[in-house]
């Protein structure tokens, strides 16, 4: 699992990856990482929060509400919970290919380097940042 928290301008402020040894599904893996990018961002001190994820399933479930069976609703919930912390709160959709810093953070870790911290952008995605699909509008 992999996260990046970036500014309204698209700044790299935080990343994480984390090695999860068992997952049910790819659903609930991916609610996990939206979860756990709240949680980074609420650490961070942010206040206002474009949560981004390249799962449509999890947009749909999240915009279900209380109205769907789930195997992620628990997770669902937390992120619920998690998205009061914040002054502002959206969660939206993105294409897989918007998602690439995340995707490079995520394999940085293994079974045997379960956890990644960068308070600054690795070398290896400053590319990534530049050509990334998306930025805060103003």
């Amino acid at each position: 699992m992999g996260v990046v928290l970036r500014d309204d301008a698209g700044a790299f402020v935080r990343g994480s990856a984390k090695w999860y040894d068992h997952c049910l599904n790819a659903l609930t893996m991916e609610a996990i990482a939206c979860r756990d990018s709240l949680a980074l961002a609420a650490q961070s001190g942010a206040q206002k929060i474009w949560l981004e994820t390249n799962c449509q399933q999890v947009v749909q479930l999240w915009q279900a509400g209380a109205n769907q069976r789930s195997t992620a609703v628990t997770i669902l919930q937390e992120i619920r919970e998690l998205s009061l912390l914040f002054l502002d709160f959206k969660f939206s959709f993105i294409p897989r290919n918007c998602n690439k810093i995340a995707h490079a953070l995520a394999k940085r870790v293994t079974g045997d380097t379960r956890a990644g911290w960068w308070s600054c952008a690795p070398a290896y995605v400053l590319d990534l940042l530049s050509s990334d699909c998306t930025h805060a509008l103003p």
